[in-house]
């Protein structure tokens, strides 16, 4: 489920079909309820940080993969891959290619990983770092 960081312009929320615990093919019925809430939600856009480990859940039920699903329900999308559970899981190019997708992207952008929290929490504070710049 999304959550504004702030509201009509910047969003998080865990990947499609994410539950704690270890990692499953995520059925077509999931995503596709995500990608309904999330345009409900209102999201024009989305930033997928989730990297080519977790990106296979996905190939099952959307052929295509998991951002061509986003592209084909309508979202901007953009790609910024990272592994899960690194330390420092972003070099300082990867944090300003996240800030110019989210300059150029439609608003308002979702933001997420798998959990939506330790990646997309670090992409969320250089955004609004640089917001406040």
């Amino acid at each position: 489920m999304p959550y504004w960081i702030r509201e009509g312009l910047l969003a998080i929320s865990p990947r499609p079909g994410y539950r704690p615990g270890p990692e499953f093919i995520v059925p077509r019925e999931e995503v596709d309820a995500w990608v309904q809430q999330t345009r409900d939600f209102g999201v024009a856009s989305i930033i997928c940080l989730i990297s080519d480990d977790q990106l296979p859940l996905y190939a099952k039920a959307l052929p295509g993969g998991l951002l061509l699903h986003y592209r084909e329900s309508g979202f901007a999308v953009a790609h910024v891959p990272t592994f899960d559970g690194m330390t420092t899981p972003y070099t300082p190019e990867q944090y300003e290619e996240a800030w110019e997708a989210f300059l150029r992207l439609p608003k308002p952008v979702l933001v997420h990983c798998s959990a939506g929290f330790d990646r997309t929490g670090r992409i969320v504070d250089h955004i609004l770092s640089r917001l406040s710049d």
